[in-house]
């Protein structure tokens, strides 16, 4: 490895024992178990480190090139090293998730079968976490703000969730006093993980549905329906792109948001409901403008600033934005 390289290294172990003492010290005044503690701080050490109670997750995110590069391998491994020995924790407790070009449903496929689950809380409730065998361990820590903008916000609402993954939104939903939730999600392993993280929090009653569904074709259908259910409070997370042989059609956040928004407004929501919609898409432009919300009788507020929390750096980590119903 070059001098620079070694160089970068130890600058990197220096910054993680920093961090390690901050990011510490204000979990446990925030009384957070599940953070962020590097993000590509040094831009020579491109990765990602997530701390939960069951172990450290560490996120290559170096380039597809780079990773071709002769010692890149070596490099993740002395990588990996100064975590361990910074954190002072076992080959058991350390898992390294490797970037890959991601389409159609890879996200939701497994990455092994080491059945790696434990319960871990958040704002007084218990999520399902698994740290080795899906990309993606359970619960998108960069929404913690969000969700409990949604707990403060359902009381005695009814609350549609799309694309719903774990289900993390109903649960706070629910914790919140929302009288019914629907969570639709495309994959049935998350579909099943959602309905864990309700029966554990004590919501597994008829109240909190779970659809596996290709939500597209579910609100297509739904729409043709007279006597279809309206909401109060709708939120979705899609995700970027997805061309699922499984999916009613190509999915692409930029092109097909506007339509989608526009159909759940006129279609789906009561009177004075909201929809609260999020996109990790780092270029994407809201294509409903301001006059045309206002035409229909809403405000598209973005909340996207006040809504990623301190232990992200990332300030494009995900868009947030609010459609609320205009002032009078």
């Amino acid at each position: 490895m070059t001098e620079r390289g070694l160089g970068a290294l130890t600058m990197f172990e220096n910054r993680l024992r920093k961090l390690k003492k901050e990011r510490e010290k204000w979990a446990k005044r925030e009384n957070i178990e599940c953070y962020r503690i590097y993000s590509e701080d040094i831009p020579q050490v491109a990765c990602i480190l997530d701390r939960y109670p069951n172990g450290f997750v560490l996120y290559d995110k170096s380039s597809l090139r780079f990773q071709t590069e002769a010692d890149h391998e070596d490099r993740l491994t002395q990588i990996s090293s100064i975590v361990k020995d910074v954190f002072q924790i076992e080959d058991e407790q350390f898992f390294l998730k490797k970037r890959k070009k991601q389409k159609g449903l890879d996200q939701y496929e497994k990455l092994s079968i080491d059945g790696n689950f434990f319960w871990a809380k958040e704002g007084g409730l218990e999520f399902r976490i698994n740290l080795s065998d899906y990309l993606d361990t359970g619960l998108f820590l960069d929404h913690r703000i969000t969700r409990s903008w949604i707990k403060d916000i359902s009381k005695n609402k009814s609350v549609l969730n799309l694309f719903s993954y774990t289900g993390a939104f109903s649960v706070y939903a629910a914790s919140g006093g929302a009288k019914k939730t629907k969570s639709i999600d495309l994959s049935k392993t998350y579909c099943d993980w959602a309905y864990q993280n309700l029966q554990k929090n004590g919501f597994g009653n008829s109240n909190h549905q779970i659809i596996n569904a290709d939500i597209l074709q579910w609100i297509e259908e739904e729409s043709k329906n007279p006597n279809r259910e309206r909401y109060d409070l709708i939120f979705l997370d899609p995700p970027t792109f997805s061309n699922s042989k499984k999916m009613y059609e190509e999915w692409d956040v930029q092109t097909k948001h506007r339509n989608l928004l526009l159909l759940l407004l006129t279609k789906f929501l009561t009177d004075q409901g909201e929809i609260w919609f999020s996109t990790n898409f780092r270029k994407f432009k809201m294509e409903v403008e301001e006059e045309e919300w206002k035409e229909r009788g809403y405000r598209c507020i973005n909340r996207t600033k006040d809504s990623i929390p301190a232990d992200f750096r990332d300030e494009k980590i995900h868009q947030l934005f609010c459609i609320l119903p205009g002032e009078n």
